[in-house]
């Protein structure tokens, strides 16, 4: 076996190593029911610089700064969220059981922005103490030959129990690979295959 090889046998095997959606749908699967708590992304840049480096207003801070997220639920479990732009993907881990070292909030270079406050809408909160109730995967009905080669799942909608749903997004609000946490109005007019995760 060689080294890519084990590595591939590893990430399978562990919900820390970051994966794409269908890779991850046991644990994509264990949100189902749980109660949303707080949100955090980790900004490569502090708030009022996201401001500028992405062009948006204060409020979309949060939603639209470049940098992996954090998803806490009531109960402590926590999902960690990114782009792969390699895959053209979105990728999921499980943040909670992440060595402490490797964590999202130990990494310095990482600036926190929540899911509250002047950083972000008020549709965050409406989201909060909300359980999850769909998990769907999204891809682009059309794609390049290169893009069909990769996982190129561009898309997870977390679905809540009051109606209201939000998606971890790879390129899906502006022609780029960037990750981003869209409203449902922010996503860009596409057609999309919809898998729900079961």
């Amino acid at each position: 076996m060689t080294m890519r090889d084990e590595l591939l046998q590893a990430m399978q095997a562990s919900d820390v190593y970051p994966k794409p959606p269908s890779m991850a749908s046991g644990l994509l699967h264990e949100l189902i029911g749980r109660k949303l708590e707080k949100m955090v992304r980790y900004s490569w840049w502090p708030a009022d610089v996201a401001l500028a480096e992405c062009g948006i207003v204060a409020e979309q801070a949060f939603s639209l700064t470049a940098g992996p997220v954090a998803i806490h639920f009531e109960d402590g479990f926590v999902l960690g969220a990114a782009s792969h732009p390699s895959w053209n993907s979105v990728v999921v881990w499980n943040e909670g059981d992440t060595p402490s070292n490797d964590k999202l909030e130990s990494d310095a270079e990482f600036h926190p922005i929540t899911s509250s406050g002047r950083y972000a809408t008020a549709f965050w909160q409406r989201c909060m103490n909300e359980p999850v109730v769909e998990v769907i995967i999204l891809k682009r009905v059309k794609m390049s030959a290169k893009a069909r080669a990769l996982p190129s799942e561009v898309g997870v909608r977390l679905l809540f129990g009051n109606g209201l749903s939000f998606v971890l997004s790879h390129g899906l609000n502006k022609p780029t690979d960037d990750f981003s946490i869209l409203e449902e109005f922010q996503l860009q007019p596409d057609e999309f295959s919809e898998v729900a995760v079961r």
